[in-house]
């Protein structure tokens, strides 16, 4: 466990002092991957700090990072923990009114900013408006135009500046940060949200610490171990959960690229632990079935009898709660063949050296899981909020139940109230929101944290996710459907991408599909269609009929009242810059049931029409 006056800071400066020479970082610059060690990285940091202070950063200042994944974006925030600042991150996703008011509600002093056209998205202070922000600096490019009352300095003029005054303010650099209050406020995360205005999580570095220390204690890592890193920092997901967890165990934190280099990254880098969220994993399994689908028969049913192999094996192990020795040499024998013939060549793809991913912002499709299980890839699914510091509850590797989000992380206290409600306490649940009180009382009840998630609690204390609970559909008949739950179905289809339940008061459930490019590609390939481009495909009628099967297939598994009688194919994916999609990939659901509500309402028009017609009877 972790010491409970310690913070990730001191953890990070006692990196620096104890393995100087040891990489600590890794990002990507003019074709290579370049390793930065402690030593260099605390120098970068310290040196960022002491600018910091000189520019008149008191302690429990806000500062704000408006930025993609990159070295830069680690140096920030540790700087600014140090100055004993506070980190308010931003997504580099989001529009210009949604960062001022993120920047303006959290009183941020300063904001170090990606590039020129995040630096657009900043509302400039005016003398009738002045603001608390008056400093910016910027990672990539130099300052283009002055402004009167906000200071704009480019990154290297700002780090030079800072490692310029270290002799004349280095002993208030090191007090600032040996003198952190546990209890102090770390950072500030905005949730994206799928409604309204984004609230401000105050998070202390006693609740990330805490995090921390329990992870560690889960899983055996050792000095060969790596990380990747892709899904956004200013998510708590990947900065606790990778940045941080990669400074407290003293690992090597590589960045990708950009979403669409993971693949290339994660061959240059070989990384041996990875945090994503289920669509990346699906999107991985869709395409390899896509590419399964295209081979040459023999090789396909050779391929899929392999991977039929593994997921028996995978099953039959999870059965026996992971005794491989139940199964017999013979099977042994196939299972060696199948993975020097095929899991190896599918894992060379990831590097090689994976022994661990996470899952976590969504539920995981169980064929999904049991397939990368099979590979010799194994995923642990684990579940928290921002409020609860990332997560509060995970599988451990070597005791892993699928279907489950695990059990509580060490200190944590769960139960469910009568309606199913997920409730928590402990050392890592947030101290509230940021200048809301009224919100801030309106997450508690009697000192448990309300999660806003319906759960199952095992006999084991395995906790099962079944649905948010402001989802939860009731129809025109009274049956309470969870939509997540249907949702969850089509998870392992090629051909889809999402699927969106609805039917809130009405007599039947309806869904929007949206499909996936590659894996209609694929399928368009092995039934020869001709199109002209990918919307026209999502139109035809052999398509059409392809998912009206996989619809009525998946219903079976369905009682009644929850089975998707009609849909709606969308021509186009859903995503963030669309404000589809929150960061971590999740829908925006009643974003995206409004956007499509004309589309939606025509699946009922029969029935509107129907009790129309009934009613004029009746009068």
């Amino acid at each position: 466990m972790a010491d409970s006056d310690a913070t990730i800071i001191d953890r990070f400066w006692s990196r620096v002092r104890e393995t100087p020479d040891r990489t600590a970082i890794m990002y990507k610059a003019d074709g290579k991957y370049h390793s930065v060690s402690w030593r260099d990285h605390g120098k970068t940091v310290e040196s960022l700090s002491a600018a910091l202070i000189k520019h008149g950063l008191q302690p429990d200042d806000k500062v704000g990072i408006l930025s993609g994944n990159r070295q830069h974006w680690t140096w920030a925030d540790l700087a600014i923990l140090s100055a004993r600042g506070v980190t308010v991150p931003v997504y580099p996703t989001l529009g210009a009114e949604e960062v001022s008011y993120v920047l303006e509600h959290s009183d941020v002093t300063a904001v170090f900013v990606e590039n020129a056209r995040q630096l657009e998205k900043i509302s400039t202070p005016s003398s009738t408006n002045p603001g608390k922000l008056k400093l910016v600096v910027i990672m990539d490019g130099a300052p283009s135009n002055a402004e009167p009352l906000l200071e704009i300095k480019s990154w290297d003029d700002f780090l030079k500046e800072g490692a310029d005054c270290l002799s004349e303010i280095g002993d208030q650099v090191r007090q600032r940060r040996e003198n952190i209050d546990p209890e102090s406020v770390a950072t500030i995360v905005y949730t994206s949200g799928t409604t309204g205005l984004p609230k401000g999580v105050m998070l202390l570095h006693r609740n990330i610490y805490s995090v921390l220390g329990a992870m560690s204690d889960m899983v055996d890592f050792n000095e060969d171990d790596l990380a990747l890193s892709f899904l956004p920092l200013a998510h708590v997901y990947e900065r606790v959960g990778g940045q941080f967890l990669s400074t407290y165990l003293g690992i090597p934190f590589a960045y990708a690229e950009s979403m669409e280099q993971v693949a290339n990254n994660l061959q240059e880098v070989r990384p041996t632990f990875l945090n994503a969220v289920p669509r990346f994993y699906e999107k991985v399994y869709a395409r390899v079935q896509g590419q399964i689908r295209q081979m040459p028969p023999a090789q396909q049913g050779f391929v899929r009898w392999a991977i039929a192999l593994g997921k028996r094996a995978t099953k039959q192990k999870m059965e026996a709660k992971h005794d491989t020795s139940i199964l017999d040499q013979l099977y042994k024998a196939e299972l060696r063949i199948a993975d020097r013939l095929v899991f190896r060549k599918i894992r060379e793809r990831f590097g090689g050296r994976l022994r661990m991913m996470t899952s976590g912002a969504a539920p995981l499709a169980n064929d999904v899981h049991i397939f990368f299980e099979a590979l010799g890839m194994p995923i642990v699914e684990g579940y928290g909020l921002t409020e609860t510091s990332a997560p509060l509850c995970v599988n451990k590797p070597s005791d892993n139940h699928f279907k489950t989000v695990g059990r509580p992380l060490a200190g944590v206290e769960v139960k469910l109230n009568p309606d199913g409600e997920l409730l928590v306490k402990g050392p890592n649940v947030f101290k509230g929101y940021y200048k809301n009180e009224e919100a801030t009382a309106a997450a508690f009840e009697d000192g448990w944290f309300k999660t806003g998630d319906i759960a199952r609690i095992d006999e084991q204390g395995y906790i099962t996710i079944t649905d948010r609970k402001k989802d939860i559909i009731i129809t025109a008949g009274g049956k309470h459907v969870a939509p997540q739950f249907i949702e969850n179905l089509f998870k392992d289809e090629p051909l889809i991408n999402h699927v969106i339940a609805y039917g809130d008061r009405r007599k039947y459930i309806t869904g929007l599909i949206t499909l996936n490019p590659d894996g209609l590609k694929s399928f368009a390939a092995s039934k020869s269609l001709s199109y002209k481009d990918i919307k026209e495909l999502c139109q035809n009628p052999t398509v059409r009929k392809e998912i009206e099967r996989v619809v009525h297939d998946k219903n079976q598994n369905l009682a009644r009242f929850q089975r998707i009688k009609k849909f709606v194919i969308l021509d186009k994916e859903l995503t963030i810059e669309d404000n589809d999609l929150t960061p971590t990939l999740k829908v925006k659901r009643k974003v995206v049931t409004e956007k499509y509500r004309k589309e939606l309402d025509e699946l009922y028009e029969a029935e509107d029409l129907e009790a129309q017609e009934t009613a004029e009877v009746d009068a």
